[in-house]
């Protein structure tokens, strides 16, 4: 027996496929047609996933590390740190972002592999 046939997703990757699983969610939020599930898919699909993770995450950051700075240093502070300050959101947003889509992408693929496995 094979790893992919002994796959059963963990939590997270439980509600990720409860979110693709949803043909409106497809449609909605994709803007695509939902593929069948035994069907591997690549980044393109999940592209507008990253795109509204990433736009959440940079203004979750944006909040966060801005309150904090400016709690820290006032607005002065902010100021002067704005351009370090602006790529590190960015870079931990798009991480984020990556990782999220990640986990869609790969909960959706591992479900196929299993399903192709066993059929």
């Amino acid at each position: 027996m094979s790893r992919t046939e002994d796959w059963t997703p963990n939590s997270l990757e439980a509600k990720c496929l409860r979110h693709l699983d949803s043909h409106a969610a497809w449609l909605d939020i994709l803007k695509l047609e939902r593929p069948p599930t035994a069907e591997p898919q690549s980044w393109r699909p999940f592209w507008r996933i990253f795109v509204m993770n990433l736009a959440q995450f940079i203004v979750v950051l944006t909040f966060l590390f801005g309150s904090l700075e400016i709690g820290f240093s006032g607005w002065a502070g902010l100021r002067e740190d704005l351009p370090f300050f602006i790529g590190i959101v960015l870079i931990i947003a798009f991480g984020f972002a990556a990782y999220v889509t990640n986990l869609y992408r790969r909960s959706w693929n591992r479900r196929a592999a299993k399903i192709i496995a066993e059929g």
